[in-house]
């Protein structure tokens, strides 16, 4: 008698497209296990423009598609998740000799607005002249200034949303694993500890079949095989980095990947109330200027990367040509390399094109690819339309298993409509239900208004269990840095709840001092590390290590200088 695979599907990739797809495929009642390297978001999915935006510059390409694609699914994020996907103010200024210029630019508003059904949180605005557009953001250049559009579109917290898609997965019934390295693929017929050839060149199509995969926990080191019926790989920027490794017969490389950078300067050097939209005088790529946790953003710079994807890091020509960017539309801030605090850098998982194709016109659409061997691949795709890209993967995968003779029964998903763990029981599924929890957090618990509103936009209705701790110890409200609002009490809860497993899953990805700390968090990173060490029994050894690789990532992230 056959033993029944452990699994239906087992995904590859703890990205926000891997974590999506095992929260859809949990929600139809498979039995799902997620595999992932790193940490949650750790790859492209947390290195972001921290935008969940309706494209209006694929309007310019003429991908109409996408866009509609993109403000619908924009409007279904703020729905299921207020919390993290808010709306945020975007002005474009218009420049003596621009193309397009601001008539045409409002036209090419008029019909964004329409794509989302007018049902943008706000619709855009026309400023004509050069007063106009400086009272909206004084920090812009004068000199030609004709004008200045406003729009709007949605700031998230990218490294968040995958996290509460996993969270939400493992709810569902999903078994969701960080650190665990997918090691190689097990097949019908292969004699333990080898592999079968996945073209099939012996004729024998069951030979061909994934039968499970061998995983290594790598901070435990304990290897073991997980069965299942198919496999989804969700790589994101290693997609075909795995495609070589698993030794999957494909006819072309399937990603074209390029490397976007982002600076982060105090807002004193460049106080913004909206974010921009510029035009870069260097090269004409479009990049945005955006105000983010107590400081700006610049970013992102386009460019062909070749390298591992495991080793991608800001360079000094990257810092250079974000602060000339800068400085071409805020002259007065005289942005220089010694403003950065913190940068990143990330991959994205762009569709390959061919050679003479410039990388920043490359589509932002995605692809999938079912192979007879009970292999779905996914490629392509970006963070706003992540929920569609899962669904129609999971929709792939089924349709795969009935092919191949694997017989799974699936429920209806309704991801559209269940909201992610920071927006349930919400009495408002919008902001001003956000703002109840903070009003909350305040009247019962006392908490100063800067602590409930962070706590409100990141936990949403988690923030209680926080305000608890905090309440049973004041001291666990003290901030971890005087200039940003994040509290100890969240260092415990990233731990406990969060999934976190690492003092880098913590400092840059939970409480994201890696990221906008002048220090990048290197004076909290040894108490951080007592805490979790504490939380989760760890030896000598284990604290220095994880501390050693924390200051390995702040120094990766400096290595430009």
């Amino acid at each position: 008698m056959t033993t029944a695979p452990t699994y239906d599907v087992v995904v590859i990739g703890g990205g926000i497209t891997g974590a999506g797809i095992a929260r859809d495929a949990a929600l139809r009642g498979l039995k799902v296990a997620l595999f992932e390297k790193g940490d949650y978001a750790s790859g492209t999915s947390s290195k972001s423009s921290k935008l969940v935006h309706g494209g209006l510059r694929y309007l310019e390409h003429g991908e109409i598609g996408l866009v509609f694609e993109s403000v619908s699914e924009r409007r279904v994020q703020t729905r299921v998740a207020p919390h993290l996907v808010r709306p945020l103010p975007f002005i474009i200024p218009i420049y003596k000799g621009a193309k397009p210029g601001l008539e045409l630019m409002n036209v090419g508003l008029w019909i964004y607005d329409t794509l989302a059904l007018f049902r943008a949180p706000k619709l855009h605005r026309t400023f004509r002249g050069t007063k106009a557009a400086l009272e909206l953001e004084p920090q812009l250049r004068a000199d030609g200034l004709r004008g200045a559009l406003e729009y709007y579109d949605c700031a998230t917290d990218d490294a968040r949303l995958v996290i509460e898609n996993a969270i939400d997965a493992s709810m569902l019934g999903a078994d969701c694993h960080t650190y665990t390295e997918v090691l190689r693929f097990e097949r019908a017929g292969a004699l333990e500890g080898h592999s079968v050839d996945p073209s099939g060149a012996d004729g024998r199509r069951a030979d061909r079949r994934i039968t499970g995969v061998v995983v290594r926990d790598r901070l435990t080191g304990v290897t073991r095989t997980v069965t299942c019926r198919a496999v989804v790989l969700a790589a994101g920027a290693w997609t075909d980095e795995m495609i070589r490794r698993f030794e999957i017969p494909m006819d072309r490389p399937l990603l074209r990947r390029t490397k976007g950078v982002h600076i982060v300067i105090p807002r004193e050097r460049l106080p913004l109330a909206r974010a921009i939209t510029l035009i870069s005088p260097v090269d004409a790529r479009v990049m945005f200027a955006i105000p983010w946790r107590e400081r700006t953003v610049l970013g992102t710079t386009d460019t062909d990367f070749s390298g591992s994807a495991d080793e991608v890091a800001a360079d000094a020509d990257d810092i250079k040509y974000l602060c000339d960017s800068g400085n071409g539309y805020f002259p007065g801030a005289n942005l220089t390399p010694a403003d950065v605090i913190a940068t990143w850098a990330g991959l994205r998982p762009l569709i390959a094109a061919p050679p003479n194709v410039d990388e920043s016109e490359i589509s932002r659409e995605h692809e999938v690819f079912a192979k007879p061997d009970g292999l779905v691949i996914i490629a392509g795709g970006k963070l706003t339309t992540y929920r569609r890209m899962a669904s129609e993967a999971v929709d792939k995968t089924l349709e795969l298993l009935g092919e191949i003779g694997e017989v799974v029964e699936a429920k209806r998903a309704h991801t559209k409509d269940r909201p992610l763990p920071g927006a349930v029981e919400l009495a408002h599924p919008d902001l001003e239900g956000v703002a109840l929890v903070g009003r909350r957090l305040m009247d019962e618990y006392g908490l100063d208004a800067d602590t409930a509103t962070h706590l409100c936009g990141v936990y949403g209705t988690r923030a209680p269990l926080i305000a608890d701790r905090i309440k049973a110890d004041p001291a666990a409200g003290e901030r971890l840095d005087r200039e940003l609002p994040y509290v100890w009490a969240e260092i415990e809860f990233a731990t406990r709840h969060d999934l976190a497993r690492t003092v880098e899953d913590v400092l840059a990805r939970r409480v994201p001092l890696l990221l906008v700390g002048r220090d990048q968090g290197l004076e909290v990173c040894e108490r951080v590390a007592d805490i979790m060490g504490g939380l989760l029994g760890w030896s000598v050894e284990q604290r220095g290590q994880m501390l050693d690789e924390y200051r390995a990532e702040v120094a990766l992230s400096r290595r430009w200088r």
